[in-house]
């Protein structure tokens, strides 16, 4: 479609404009390009015309999609306002739950399962009698049930604004996480939920193009769920309703937040929210245990995150295939914590079916018996790996090994520099070798990360952008 005409519209680059005000701007294009700044300076749109002047500005990237920060900051002139300044310069956090669909495909048969679970929070909202205060947006493959951060006031003069939101999200989830896991196997699994508060998050704006879908954002009531279509998202004429999100209720929050803040309690670190968030699918069964750190010390994250990361090292370097190589990670570190309990050795080799938690999703279509790295795998159409019939992908190890690095005190790329180059010392004749890998690699170090392998890194940064998804 034509995206310039699309967004030369008067009423939609006013509508644009005005939620977006005091936002960090993001512009996503052709294969997940972004741009974020502008001269150095935070991108930002304060009137109508910036928009079509960005989107000819950076029209190498073929601009689509138009997103902003959750918070909405006091000032945005310069790199230190949301990097030195963040703490003191966010004035409120738009606190919301996403639901959205595993898989695209057969979107217009799939969304109703969306809608279901959306009815879901949207009778919560009206029992609790806050329907000013929510309104919902289509962001053209699912809903996101937005909270209006004008109603919150009171509990921002003792906490802050993103303490105040992720909290609130994680008690309305927490209170309706039996019927949501309910309306996620009645869809037979293909709807997530998730907290997304964190820091710096991003999400679309009012009428912006979904940056795949021929499909427009648009914001509505919860009351209309009940005549939502996937028509009203068609660009040629989305059916958006301007109101939904200006009219509020001051302090309509107020109460659901100061019972959020009692229940969940406030994150230590800002940067363990995304840790600690959330996440509802069809393999949801207990919350994951999260330990809370006493100290600023980082801590051991454990030998499951420990033989995930050192296996997805090996496949690495092995191979040089990155987003494989999370899933082979995973893969394998499931394969050990299944061996260690239920393995052929104590139950036979016929009982070989992991049970209890697999982290990923249903593995659909046929399956292929390959050899790799000397392990003999299963691997989905898609080119993941596969274990219990559930497919490894490349986002389960960033939500599931990652973010217990980020638990224990330990970024992210600084774990994967750190266990790239301890793995690179070994030969690769140990590398192609399960058992010396298991032995020789593994073992020494399961129990003493921090010590063998964080604090003794030296250089070696190759591949860790890509490594985490260009940064995003």
């Amino acid at each position: 479609m034509d995206v310039g005409k699309y967004y030369s519209d008067p009423s939609r680059l006013m509508e644009i404009t005005e939620y977006l005000k005091g936002r960090w701007v993001g512009l996503e294009g052709e294969n997940r390009k972004w741009v974020r700044w502008e001269d150095n300076r935070p991108l930002i749109i304060s009137k109508p015309e910036d928009v079509l002047r960005l989107l000819r500005k950076y029209h190498f990237i073929r601009p689509r999609s138009i997103y902003g920060t959750i918070e909405v900051f006091k000032t945005l002139e310069e790199k230190a306002d949301i990097m030195e300044k963040y703490l003191e310069n966010v004035i409120s956090v738009t606190p919301f739950i996403d639901i959205d669909l595993i898989d695209e495909e057969n979107l217009e048969k799939r969304y109703v399962y969306i809608v279901k679970t959306a009815k879901i929070i949207a009778d919560y909202v009206k029992e609790n009698s806050i329907e000013k205060c929510v309104y919902l947006a289509w962001s053209g493959a699912g809903i996101h049930v937005r909270f209006n951060e004008k109603c919150i006031d009171e509990p921002l003069k003792e906490y802050h604004p993103l303490d105040v939101g992720f909290s609130l999200i994680e008690y309305v989830l927490d209170v309706l996480k039996p019927r949501l896991i309910d309306a996620i196997r009645e869809s037979g699994g293909i709807v997530k939920i998730e907290n997304l508060v964190s820091m710096k998050r991003v999400f679309t704006a009012p009428l912006s193009l979904h940056r795949r879908l021929d499909r427009a954002v648009i914001f509505f009531k919860p009351r209309d769920l009940e005549v939502f279509r996937l028509e009203w998202s068609d660009p040629s004429s989305p059916r958006h309703d301007p109101d939904s999100w200006r009219i509020y209720e001051k302090g309509g929050l107020d109460e659901l937040a100061y019972k959020a803040i009692r229940h969940v309690g406030i994150v230590r670190k800002h940067s363990l929210l995304d840790a600690r968030a959330t996440r509802l699918g069809v393999e949801t069964r207990e919350p994951i245990a999260v330990e809370k750190l006493t100290s600023g010390d980082v801590s051991e994250p454990g030998r499951f995150p420990v033989m995930a990361l050192l296996q997805a090292a090996r496949y690495y370097l092995l191979t040089g295939v990155l987003e494989k190589a999370k899933s082979f990670g995973l893969n394998r570190a499931i394969f050990y914590a299944w061996a260690k309990y239920y393995g052929p050795a104590k139950r036979g080799a016929a009982a070989y079916r992991p049970k209890g938690r697999i982290y990923g999703v249903k593995a659909i279509g046929e399956l292929k018996h390959v050899e790799e790295v000397g392990e003999k795998l299963q691997v989905s159409l898609r080119g993941y790996f596969v274990m219990g019939g559930i497919e490894q992908r490349p986002e389960d190890f960033d939500r599931y090994v990652l973010r217990k690095f980020e638990e224990a005190g330990i970024k992210a790329d600084e774990a994967w520099k750190a266990a790239l180059e301890y793995v690179r010392r070994f030969p690769r004749a140990v590398l192609r070798d399960p058992q010396l890998f298991y032995k020789e690699v593994y073992e020494p170090v399961r129990d003493r990360f921090v010590e063998k392998v964080l604090k003794r890194k030296g250089g070696g940064n190759e591949g860790i952008m890509k490594w985490l998804g260009g940064g995003k």
